[in-house]
């Protein structure tokens, strides 16, 4: 795990680009605290910040070139199944000067070309200069678990693990999109492959690029194949444990340490158990002081059942703090909430390891988001949603409005893909957004939001619905929300996060179950296959535990110390967010009631907010 950067500018001189260079990569330190590297010449730049994991020896430092030093090459992440294709390149006569896993990039490279991504399995970023076509190759990983920017100043492409150092590079104006706030604002994060700022955009997952004579020709290389599964459930159990154990052995290959996050979950128990097959795992937790939040005693009971080495960690979160040192690493605006335990908790767990692994990416894959997925199952069980829905709000117990939940998952249900899509993530209404932003904004803002899963949606456009509902997720909100939060809050303190579950051969397989296997259209818990899975391995009683997800008692919070703030900064005159938003409409919504709902909104308000006037600090 590390941090990259460069730039490709044709005629300029590499005393030039040296100064830009060194710029870009100071701002991506964090993500390589073990070291920083570089290629200049006329024309190109490339530099890397070092995370030492495989390889800790010099040979290990980048960025690496081939045998006769024509590519050269950076890489953010891991490749796991980078000793398979080792040996076969050196049957194939290649010669390797290291053990680390990049290097087989730059073989790969030369056997199949652009090609080569498609062989590799990982987590990953990476940027090849193939110097004698001055051609780049620029890639992103399968599920987005690594990040990339890329930004075209003329006939110059400028690239980097994050916004920051492309802005750091000097020659790329720091004008914030519009359409990117008003995304941010219904979405809490700002999707690809917009970023914040106009003229720089995100690589997509599964994205290749190639940027040759001025020209950037972007393709997707991967997209879920069909397999064929078992027609019986316990053998579906069976080869989904096998799949499971084999992606989380190649998610241990590293030269330090490994160690794990353990919530007491089904999907962190579950990496867990497979994990402590194959090596003697230690295990990290966090204990909130907050009943609602700590999930400390659960995750004790798996670990003293599973045999862990078990690291309890007490911790007392000051809100204000938290936030004004998550926002610092915080790329773009980013209005999860969640983003500030998992600051802390990397905080900790930095401490103990310098590579986790995580459960990241179960809900995604297996169903766990049960409200969301139940109602793609509706979807396809029912012909007219929509009518039961009305008749339902028509008779009691529903008419009250007390019992809502099922005619709402009706009416999401009768609604067109893109249209759900919005409804489901939308931490605004279209009408609070027209407010803010005015009625001759919205509609073009909010077709770019129907756009954003529009591609994921065409993919899947003929599977079932449970199967598109989670494809839709694994190619939009998890990269756009979930990954990314786990990227900026864990390379802030130079930590490792690896997801099993985002294998793609895992992803294959659970799109080829039946759905039912998934999820159900009845009030029943989610991840039902894994469940099954997961049951030898855990103590008893922890299957039936409700979802409790890693969140924040935000509207408390937001009470007690973030709505004084928004009072202080986005309500004052001379406010940032006023450069884009009606001041009366952001003072209207922040005056409505509190109500029971988790008011996003407001939080997202004040991380913009503050997140404005840091941008403006750094132009100083």
């Amino acid at each position: 795990m590390c941090g990259l950067a460069g730039v490709v500018s044709p005629g300029r001189a590499a005393t030039s680009l040296s100064a830009c260079l060194e710029r870009m990569c100071g701002a991506l330190g964090h993500r390589g605290p073990d070291g920083m590297g570089t290629y200049v010449a006329d024309g190109v730049a490339l530099g890397h910040t070092r995370l030492a994991i495989i390889d800790l020896s010099e040979s290990g430092r980048q960025p690496m070139t081939n045998e006769d030093g024509s590519l050269y090459l950076v890489v953010n992440g891991e490749i796991y199944n980078y000793v398979d294709l080792r040996a076969d390149l050196q049957a194939r006569g290649h010669a390797f000067k290291s053990h680390s896993d990049s290097e087989v990039i730059l073989h790969l490279y030369e056997e199949y070309g652009e090609d080569c991504v498609q062989q590799l399995e990982g987590m990953f970023a990476l940027a090849l200069w193939d110097a004698p076509r001055r051609r780049l190759l620029l890639a992103r990983d399968r599920f987005g678990i690594k990040p990339l920017y890329v930004a075209q100043q003329g006939e110059a492409l400028y690239f980097a693990s994050e916004l920051v150092a492309i802005r750091r590079g000097g020659s790329v104006a720091a004008e914030i999109d519009p359409q990117a706030v008003y995304a941010y604002m219904a979405l809490s994060y700002v999707p690809a492959p917009l970023s914040v700022f106009r003229g720089v955009q995100k690589l997509l997952p599964a994205e290749r690029a190639v940027w040759a004579n001025g020209q950037l020709r972007r393709q997707i290389y991967w997209s879920p194949r069909p397999v064929h599964g078992p027609s019986r459930r316990a053998d579906a159990v069976e080869a989904l444990a096998q799949r499971l154990e084999a992606s989380v052995r190649a998610h241990l290959v590293s030269d330090v340490p490994v160690a794990a996050f353990l919530s007491g979950g089904v999907d962190s128990s579950t990496v867990v158990a497979l994990a402590q097959r194959h090596a003697k795992m230690e295990t990290l937790c966090v204990a909130f002081p907050d009943p609602g939040l700590n999930e400390a005693p659960i995750a004790r009971r798996v670990a003293s059942h599973l045999g862990t080495k078990h690291h309890e960690v007490q911790l007392d979160l000051d809100p204000v703090q938290l936030l004004s040192q998550a926002v610092a690493f915080m790329d773009e605006p980013f209005a999860d909430s969640s983003a500030l335990p998992t600051f802390a908790v990397c905080r900790v767990a930095r401490e103990v390891a310098k590579v986790v692994l995580s459960g990241d990416g179960g809900d995604e894959v297996f169903g766990g988001y049960t409200g969301r997925y139940r109602v793609a199952a509706l979807q396809a069980t029912l012909p007219w949603p929509g009518r039961l829905a009305r008749v339902l709000r028509r008779v009691p117990p529903w008419r009250s409005g007390r019992r809502s939940a099922l005619p709402t998952m009706l009416e999401l249900a009768s609604l067109p893909d893109v249209e759900r899509f919005v409804a489901e993530r939308q931490i605004s209404t279209a009408r609070e957004r027209s407010a803010l932003f005015g009625t001759a904004e919205r509609g073009e803002a909010e077709q770019r939001l129907r756009e954003i899963p529009s591609m994921a949606i065409r993919q899947a456009a003929d599977w079932h619905p449970v199967h598109r509902a989670l494809w839709i997720d694994i190619a939009t909100s998890l990269p756009d929300d979930m990954l990314t939060k786990v990227d900026r809050m864990s390379m802030a303190h130079g930590l490792e996060v690896r997801v099993p579950f985002l294998d793609h051969h895992v992803v294959e397989f659970a799109l080829a179950l039946p759905p039912a296997w998934l999820v159900s259209a009845l009030p029943v818990e989610g991840k039902r296959l894994l469940r099954r899975v997961a049951a030898p391995l855990v103590p008893p009683r922890i299957l039936d535990r409700p979802k409790q997800g890693f969140v924040v008692p935000l509207n408390r919070w937001l009470q007690s110390h973030f709505l004084p703030l928004l009072d202080e900064y986005c309500l004052a005159p001379g406010a940032a967010v006023a450069t884009w938003m009606d001041g009366r409409s952001i003072s209207a919504l922040r005056h409505s009631p509190m109500g029971e709902a988790a008011r996003q909104e407001l939080y997202a308000l004040l991380v913009l907010e503050l997140w404005l006037r840091r941008v403006r600090t750094d132009a100083r």
